[in-house]
């Protein structure tokens, strides 16, 4: 959205995103969708050529390698179409929003398709439109993009729908004569017409209350009739025969009866009688006015009767509309060049006079140009010689065309719907006669950088093969284990009295040991020491300096302490008497 507000001409913003836009078309929310979609159908008509080539022939698998005598096959004959890949990425990623629930993306993936997609593609949008027109809030908006449609391009596109734009009761004004006097007729082949007209004849459309879709309907017989050729006599005479109802839509039907003769007047003589015959009846200024040019473009064929419709014109010449007076004043000079009477003559002259003396300057002009063209005279000139090659020269048919025309609008805008220009409305761009360089849409992909992180924590340092101890220390200490494991067992009792205060003296020394060893950052967690170690630690103290047993130590604790010592009565006392001093050294020491 912010694009398309600030830079919607910056097409060469979209470049390297295109391809990104249009794989995650799927994923994005739906008012997203709609503006991405517009986005994308602007930048394809800038950046692709145009899939409408007549005799175009679609080639998207053909061979990489060609032979000499294929490449001088290709010189003379046409090149096959070939779509680029990012034009079919974009209408192959934009195919699957037609089942969208939202009314908006449907519009537009069905304006990109018609704008973008070949021709041959666009079919399958007509099934999604025709879902739409469920919701009456947007069926009026549907019903004018899929007139557009069959309007241009009349390959009946939505022929299996047909029933799906017939009239019901319930529908606005508005709503039936867009379908029918639009979508329908442009519908219309010589397949179903006989389906279309006893829709338009016998059902309630020509009965309608409602005058302007009554009307709606004779005119939509009319272009049937115009467009296709075999049904005319049919429409032709089903008008007649509504001739016998209410003005409304006798008026219309003379209307439209007055287009068809002009195609084949001679052999139509017989209807052109049988509206004279109802002049008196008709009381609509359009229909009475037709009548009266009916009668004069004819007056050869009919010349007994359009003398005599001429009289009574003359009696109501100063209470009719204008348009009416304009067609008398045509019919009274065709009667005076090609009827000879004296009576014709003096209706003319007196005709002319009212005219003279009109209030609307139009037919007061016309009144002084007929008489100085018809009736000759000193100042008539030279011109006078040419009235009859002015006034009764053949006169092509008129081509009875839809007024509905908004093909220079996009389909889905406001514009469009509106049939002017909005404020904002972009103009969609015309396809490029020569394809732009694809490859700036190409995205190189850098190698992935890899991130710094700060190290929580110690750095781990390589271990080293280096043993704490030497090789003869570890034999030492496992021979003093052995022999410490037996002194264990025998007086297991008596130092579990002193394992509690040991313990923190012994667990500086394994964490002191711990710290310099140890690679992991982390605390390890303290490691219990039993009896067993201490007396590790005694017998590897005994090991590297050997003392001999019997010789006296000096006493470095009190005679009171020793005393105590000596009076407490201890259970499975080892015999070596060296483990058990040592266990008491420690406990002293330690307290």
């Amino acid at each position: 959205m912010a694009f398309e507000e600030v830079c919607p001409d910056r097409i060469d913003l979209i470049h390297k995103n295109y391809r990104k836009l249009c794989n995650l078309l799927v994923d994005v929310e739906e008012w997203g969708q709609v503006v991405i979609i517009s986005m994308l159908t602007r930048y394809a008509r800038t950046q692709f050529t145009t899939p409408w080539k007549e005799g175009a022939e679609f080639d998207e698998n053909k061979a990489f390698y060609d032979s000499d005598s294929e490449e001088k096959k290709d010189q003379t004959e046409p090149k096959p179409y070939v779509m680029d890949p990012d034009h079919r990425l974009l209408l192959r990623n934009t195919k699957p929003l037609l089942q969208s629930r939202n009314t908006a993306v449907v519009m537009a993936v069905a304006q990109l398709y018609w704008h973008l997609a070949p021709k041959h593609e666009v079919n399958i949008v007509t099934k999604s439109l025709v879902r739409l027109l469920r919701s009456h809030e947007v069926q009026y908006i549907v019903l004018q993009n899929i007139a557009t449609m069959s309007i241009q391009r009349k390959q009946g596109i939505f022929e299996a729908f047909i029933k799906s734009f017939y009239v019901r009761s319930t529908d606005a004004t508005h709503i039936k004569t867009l379908k029918q006097l639009e979508i329908l007729t442009n519908l219309a082949n010589e397949a179903n017409i006989s389906t279309i007209l006893r829709e338009f004849q016998f059902q309630t459309y020509v009965k309608s209350q409602d005058k302007a879709f009554a009307a709606a309907t004779i005119q939509a017989i009319g272009r049937c009739a115009t467009n296709i050729s075999e049904v005319a006599d049919t429409c032709l005479n089903g008008l007649v025969l509504l001739l016998s109802n209410r003005d409304t839509v006798v008026a219309e039907s003379i209307v439209v009866i007055k287009k068809l003769l002009q195609t084949q007047p001679t052999q139509h003589s017989d209807i052109i009688r049988h509206m004279a015959k109802l002049f008196d009846n008709v009381t609509v200024p359009m229909a009475r006015a037709s009548i009266l040019w009916l009668m004069g473009e004819y007056c050869e064929k009919v010349p007994k009767i359009a003398p005599d419709v001429l009289r009574k014109m003359a009696k109501t010449f100063t209470a009719e509309e204008d348009i009416v007076k304009l067609q008398t004043v045509n019919l009274a000079a065709k009667l005076y060049l090609t009827n000879s009477k004296q009576q014709t003559k003096l209706l003319t002259q007196y005709i002319l006079n009212l005219g003279k003396y009109d209030q609307n300057y139009d037919i007061r002009d016309r009144t002084r140009f007929i008489r100085q063209l018809i009736v000759p005279n000193e100042k008539s000139g030279a011109l006078s010689k040419y009235a009859r090659r002015i006034l009764l020269a053949p006169k092509p048919a008129p081509v009875l065309e839809s007024a509905f025309k908004r093909d220079r609008f996009q389909l889905g805008t406001l514009s469009h719907s509106l049939n002017l220009k909005a404020t904002g409305y972009q103009e969609l761009p015309d396809w490029p006669a020569v394809a732009p360089d694809q490859s700036v849409r190409n995205v190189e992909i850098a190698e992935p950088l890899r991130e710094w992180a700060p190290i929580v924590g110690k750095a781990k340092q390589p271990k080293s093969d280096d043993k704490f101890y030497s090789d003869d220390e570890d034999k030492e200490e496992e021979g003093s284990d052995s022999s410490a494991s037996e002194s264990e067992d025998s007086g297991s009792s008596s130092s579990s009295s002193s394992s509690s205060s040991s313990e923190s003296s012994t667990d500086s020394e394994s964490d002191s040991e711990d710290d310099s060893g140890s690679d992991s950052p982390t605390p390890q967690k303290k490691k219990e020491v039993s009896l067993l170690d201490l007396d590790d630690l005694f017998s590897l103290g005994s090991s590297v300096s050997p003392a001999p047993t019997n010789s006296p130590k000096p006493s470095v604790f009190s005679q009171s302490l020793l005393s105590d010592l000596e009076g407490l009565s201890l259970s499975n006392v080892s015999s070596t008497i060296q483990v058990s001093t040592r266990v008491c050294v420690c406990v002293c020491v330690c307290v």
